[in-house]
């Protein structure tokens, strides 16, 4: 398995910084959304970095895998839902963007990290998706669901 510590996993790392990124920019959304788009943003990129850590933690690869994958999709819904939050007009087209940047990083660096790990039959599953091979950076359209 990856690491002994998870926060020593970069993709942790990158995962806490987007959470602190989010909660910054959702704290300029209105007051009516807090318990809207502001609470799932929220939650949803908390999951990122607390999946990696649970999934960490369980000391086998394939339940490691399977966390990863949890916290890629969850990484999904913040990437869809900063979408709706730009489209209503609560990001700018600049701080989607630059959300967007930061999504699409840490889901290609998921996405590698659950292809050096997982078991050599699923790495082929994940390669017939067009999963770049472990550590080249290449984005992916979309990975088969667990």
């Amino acid at each position: 398995m990856a690491g002994s510590n998870y926060k020593d996993l970069e993709v942790w790392q990158l995962g806490r910084a987007l959470v602190a990124k989010v909660y910054r920019l959702t704290a300029d959304f209105p007051t009516s959304e807090q318990f809207g788009l502001t609470s799932q943003l929220r939650r949803a990129a908390v999951s990122i970095p607390a999946n990696i850590a649970e999934g960490h933690g369980r000391r086998t690869d394939g339940a490691f895998v399977q966390f990863v994958r949890v916290a890629l999709g969850s990484l999904n819904e913040v990437e869809t839902l900063s979408i709706l939050a730009c489209d209503l007009g609560f990001l700018s087209q600049e701080q989607f963007d630059g959300l967007e940047g930061d999504t699409r990083r840490l889901a290609i660096k998921l996405q590698n990290l659950i292809a050096s790990v997982a078991p050599k039959g699923v790495r082929e599953q994940i390669a017939e998706y067009g999963l770049a091979p472990s550590g080249i950076e290449q984005p992916v359209d979309h990975l088969p669901t667990a």
